[in-house]
Parts: structure tokens; C-alpha cells; sequence
């Protein structure tokens, strides 16, 4: 409907063509692009955040993850279901993770585990849908695809603060439909503040930018039973 109505503007004008119409969305979607570049390249420079996913699996209950992140290797993530609570923590090269009992274990953490520079970060044990992930450094790396398309959504208001939010569309090559659809919400600063999935069945919002965080290994850390490596 769009396209649509982008013609019939471009022909009342007189003088539009269509090649200058497409033309003008192509240079829409390159514009879209550039400003996820933008925030990626303005997380990549970021030293520390926190990031909350709000995972909606049926009304009335969401699974959410609390992501703080203090670069270039401390990280906690702690999930939240009911009354069930999830947690781990990440310190250079060891993680620790929280079992059911409440005793906790102890792993080695590969460097690329960590959401700083251009790593995603490695997502929690528990994760249902990569929860732990940073979700800029995922989008932005979708968006470069020549499968992506970036088009200009609204301006929205996340944590009493205005964004701009652009929408980017992925289709799997050979697809068919409408594919799958992210919603990445940047602020006047250029940083991220919220990454939406389809219609908001997953959510995760940005904050704290560059604000200290103080992450330290959980209590009787040393008593901690080895486990595999975290990789």
C-alpha cells in the first residue's frame, strides 16, 4: 500500500519517474542501514549497560533477564520466572551459574562470551531465545544482509526519553511471506534503547549507558564445582 501510494504521488507530480521513485526507497533503506551502523558502532564503543529481555511465551507471564555488562570481561545475567531465579556470573576467563539448589558452579568463559566490541556475547545456560545476547550487535549484523530491508519507523518515547525507531525486515533466502521483522528503537546519542521482536513478544530495552556497574564473583566463589567450559 505504500509503493502504491508512492506512485500515485509520483505521477500526479508530473514530473517523477519510476526509476527515480525506486531510487528514492532505495536510498531510504541505505539511509536505514547506516543509522543501525551508527548504534553499532556506538555500542561497540560503549563500556558498560545494562540490558532488560522481556520474553512473553502466553499472557500474563513473562520470562525476564536483567543483562549488566561492565567491559571488556564482567557480565551478570540473572533471570527472573515466577518464582524461580536464575543467575550467573562472568569474570575474565571463569563463570560461575546458580543451580536450582542455590549452590553454585563453576565454568571457564571463552573471551568471545562477552557483548563488548563487535561480540554478541554468549547467551545465558537457561536461555529459551538467546537471552543474553546483545540484540544490536545481532540486528546490525542482519541488516547488512542483502535480505534486509531497513525502512524508517516511528518516534516513540522508551524510558521517558524519545528514539527513533527503524524496522528491519529479514527474509531466509528462498523464503517466502513477510519474513521476520526487528525493531531497533536509537536515541538522540546514537545508543540503543530497545530492540523488539515482530509485535513485542520479545522485547529488550537498554540502559545505563557508560554508568559505572559493579560486578563482583558471587560469595564462596573459590567452594565452586567445575563444570565444562562455557564456548
Amino acid at each position: 500500500m505504500i509503493l502504491a501510494a508512492l506512485l500515485i504521488s509520483t505521477g500526479c507530480s508530473g514530473g517523477g519517474t519510476i526509476g527515480q521513485l525506486f531510487g528514492s526507497i532505495r536510498a531510504r533503506f541505505s539511509n536505514g542501514r547506516k543509522e543501525v551502523e551508527k548504534a553499532f558502532e556506538a555500542k561497540k564503543q560503549a563500556h558498560s549497560w545494562r540490558m532488560t529481555t522481556e520474553l512473553r511465551t502466553h499472557p500474563g507471564r513473562a520470562l525476564e533477564t536483567v543483562v549488566e555488562v561492565s567491559c571488556p570481561d564482567h557480565e551478570r545475567i540473572v533471570t527472573t520466572l515466577g518464582e524461580t531465579t536464575y543467575e550467573s556470573v562472568r569474570i575474565g576467563g571463569d563463570s560461575w551459574v546458580k543451580g536450582a539448589s542455590g549452590a553454585w558452579n563453576k565454568q571457564a568463559a571463552a573471551a568471545d562470551a562477552y557483548p563488548c566490541g563487535a561480540n554478541p556475547g554468549a547467551p545465558s545456560p537457561w536461555a529459551m531465545m538467546n537471552e543474553g545476547r546483545d540484540m544490536t550487535t545481532v540486528i546490525a549484523t542482519m541488516a547488512q544482509s542483502a535480505n534486509a530491508q531497513v525502512i524508517r519507523g516511528n518516534v516513540v518515547q522508551i524510558q521517558n526519553a524519545s528514539c527513533q525507531q527503524w524496522v528491519v525486515t529479514f527474509q531466509h533466502p528462498g523464503g517466502e511471506g513477510h519474513g521476520i521483522n526487528y525493531t531497533l528503537c536509537i536515541g538522540p546519542d546514537g545508543l540503543p534503547r530497545q530492540v523488539m521482536m515482530g509485535n513485542g513478544g520479545m522485547t529488550a530495552t537498554y540502559s545505563d549507558w557508560n554508568q559505572p556497574i559493579n560486578i563482583q564473583p558471587p560469595p564462596n566463589a573459590a567452594a565452586a564445582t567445575p563444570l565444562a567450559s562455557l564456548r
